[in-house]
């Protein structure tokens, strides 16, 4: 179980009831990483969306053969957003420092999700406004490392 605090602090989350609030902070897993360790990488599966709880972590696109920072993440915010959407990560992470993340399994918080539409509505839509703040980022970030993308 993973505190209360974690999930109420998180925006997605912000409109949630208490009893779903509860329900999510029981299937959070803790797991921490080491500074530069990989907590995914483009592509692969993703079976969990996540919350930073401490430290920071770098998403990162690639740009030919070189990976570009897009965006950090920091105490309370959600990434890995993908996982909820297209079921592969779109961007790779890495801890900055010593991190530790909340992991929210996809079809666990899908089957949560389902039991209060206007919740899920809510939630879907915060991901929608931050997965398109982070593709304009990520389009300035490989406009200004140089001409030509990928």
């Amino acid at each position: 179980m993973i505190p209360l605090e974690c999930i109420k602090g998180c925006k997605l989350f912000k409109t949630f009831p208490d009893e779903l609030i509860e329900e999510i902070a029981d299937v959070g897993i803790q797991l921490s990483y080491k500074a530069n360790d990989i907590l995914f990488n483009i592509d692969e599966p993703a079976d969990n969306m996540a919350i930073l709880m401490k430290g920071s972590v770098s998403i990162m696109t690639t740009k030919r053969t070189q990976l570009i920072p897009v965006q950090t993440i920091y105490p309370g915010d959600p990434f890995a957003l993908s996982s909820m959407i297209t079921g592969r990560f779109i961007a790779a992470a890495k801890a900055l420092e010593d991190s530790t993340i909340c992991a929210l399994p996809v079809y666990r918080m899908q089957k949560i999700l389902e039991k209060d539409y206007r919740a899920a509505y809510f939630f879907m839509k915060q991901i929608a406004l931050l997965v398109s703040n982070r593709l304009v980022k990520m389009h300035y970030r490989l406009d200004v490392t140089g001409s030509g993308y990928i």
